[in-house]
């Protein structure tokens, strides 16, 4: 038998898959601006695989941020209702 394989690599701008979060159909990661302060940031999902979620059309910026990669759930709650009691 033969077969042909095709195999590409790829680098590419990952978070864990509890990073991110799905709101109002779009994707969500949170960007740590300080201690205790972070920002809700969208972003373009592209493969996940194995735990991992590829960020699409990953810019120099992104790379250069910090991510929360626990608890954005937590965090997207807590953000949304914060917003609605002020």
């Amino acid at each position: 038998m033969n077969a042909e394989i095709e195999v590409t690599a790829n680098n590419a701008l990952t978070l864990p898959e509890e990073a991110i979060v799905n709101y109002e159909n779009k994707s969500y990661a949170f960007k740590v601006k300080g201690k205790n302060s972070f920002e809700m940031m969208e972003v373009k999902t592209g493969v996940t695989k194995e735990g991992f979620v590829e960020l699409a059309a990953s810019s120099a910026e992104l790379r250069s941020q910090t991510f929360v990669t626990k608890g954005a759930y937590s965090l997207l709650m807590k953000m949304k209702n914060t917003g609605e009691d002020e």
